[in-house]
């Protein structure tokens, strides 16, 4: 799989001593969160119970996972993601991380759009109040405008690339020692990790993401309901990215609202993974939301991928696949994305996901993603049939957005339509 666009500036490759002090320093808050996890325990249980322990507990991991960075709160973002699978608790702890993280101070913000000016000259002539209207674990999102035209004007926090840049190293790190102990097993994991750490370093180029977001709104421009806000690229460089602004992102709407558009979601969804092979893989509640009486807003389209069209072919083979129960042609794909895989195992493995598509499968229950890929990961890692990185992607962007259009809709399943 090849990512959409190459950042085209120059990321940042941090020295052995600025790996050595962010390996010290994520050691630390890890630490410290463990601390304050337990103490927050203890004190939320004597007026709430369990349920008062894990709030404190899933309060301090959020706050701890901003502490930790970006990249940690990355994965805090995916895993919020999903309230169907750890339930309100978690998701309400999480969900601070889509859109409501730790916002930059005025001082940042001041450092932020003087480099941004600095790089677009244009944007001296771009009002920057000081509204926000969203804050991630990349940049902020502040309301501005261009003459009589109201926008939204998307600042990198200063020395993010740097900190990513650092916390990559040390992920590529662990998995060359994984390699080392377990080459069989390892290598993929490598391989994985260097594709991984590629793609969230380029959610830090926000040049390459303006070119996602013209590419996503062109694939798009025809569903009805589904809305990518125009953007203004001549206004945009490598740390500020400036689009049309959206009121009332956010607000409440009634359930018809939301079961109309969790439909066109779910439209928008297939269309990219296969049809169009373009896939927007961070489709969390902070960059999905249902806007007026049911129009569906996509946002942030650093984190997004392009898939060969073979994969993308064998990806609508392999859920149509699901659709009628045929687990051996899913097991059959699935053990040939993997280039590695010892083909002596193939019977055996084809087997196994017969019975794991059987399992849930038939009338009665929900099909839901997440179960469902989780069951295929460890059905990989069981038969050694490890995927390449370009079938694996989707799938995850598929979990992350199953459990985005649950929240609006619990019974809608991403099968639906095959």
């Amino acid at each position: 799989m090849e990512q959409v666009t190459p950042g085209r500036v120059a990321r940042p490759a941090p020295t052995r001593f600025e790996t050595a002090r962010r390996l010290g320093a994520l050691g630390l808050i890890g630490a410290g969160t463990v601390v304050t996890a337990a103490v927050a325990a203890a004190a939320g249980l004597p007026g709430g119970g369990a349920a008062g322990a894990r709030r404190g507990v899933a309060t301090s991991v959020a706050v701890g996972l901003q502490r930790l960075g970006p990249t940690a709160a990355k994965a805090g973002q995916l895993i919020g993601s999903r309230r169907d699978m750890i339930g309100p608790i978690w998701a309400d702890a999480l969900g601070v991380l889509h859109d409501r993280a730790r916002p930059m101070s005025a001082a940042e913000r001041a450092v932020a759009l003087r480099r941004a000016r600095d790089e677009v000259p244009a944007l001296a002539d771009v009002e920057v109040t000081g509204i926000l209207l969203g804050s991630g674990t990349v940049g902020c999102v502040y309301r501005g405008a261009v003459g009589s035209e109201r926008v939204a004007v998307k600042l990198r926090r200063p020395g993010v690339d740097r900190l990513m840049a650092a916390d990559l190293r040390l992920l590529r790190a662990a998995a060359s020692l994984a390699v080392r102990w377990d080459r069989t097993g390892g290598r993929p994991l490598a391989d994985l990790v260097d594709y991984v750490a590629d793609v969230i370093m380029a959610q830090t180029d926000y040049i390459a993401e303006a070119e996602n977001h013209r590419v996503l709104a062109a694939n798009l421009a025809r569903l009805p309901g589904v809305d990518v806000p125009a953007l203004y690229p001549d206004l945009c460089g490598s740390s500020v990215l400036v689009t049309r602004y959206v009121p009332g992102l956010g607000a409440r709407v009634p359930p018809t609202a939301q079961a109309v558009a969790a439909r066109r979601a779910l439209r928008a969804v297939r269309r990219m993974v296969f049809e169009d092979g373009f896939v927007h893989c961070d489709l969390h509640p902070g960059n999905l939301y249902v806007h007026g009486n049911g129009r569906v807003v996509l946002l942030d389209a650093g984190y997004a991928v392009r898939v060969s069209e073979h994969t993308r072919e064998s990806l609508d083979r392999f859920f149509r696949a699901i659709a009628i129960g045929d687990g051996r042609t899913c097991g059959e794909i699935v053990f040939d994305s993997a280039p590695d895989a010892d083909e002596r195992r193939r019977g055996e493995f084809v087997e196994a996901m017969e019975r794991h598509v059987r399992a849930h499968g038939g009338d009665g229950g929900v099909f839901t993603m997440a179960e469902f890929g989780n069951g295929i990961f460890e059905l990989q890692t069981r038969y050694g049939v490890h995927s390449r990185a370009e079938f694996v992607f989707p799938l995850s962007a598929l979990m992350v957005a199953e459990g985005t259009l649950r929240s609006l809709m619990p019974t809608v399943e991403i099968q639906d339509g095959f």
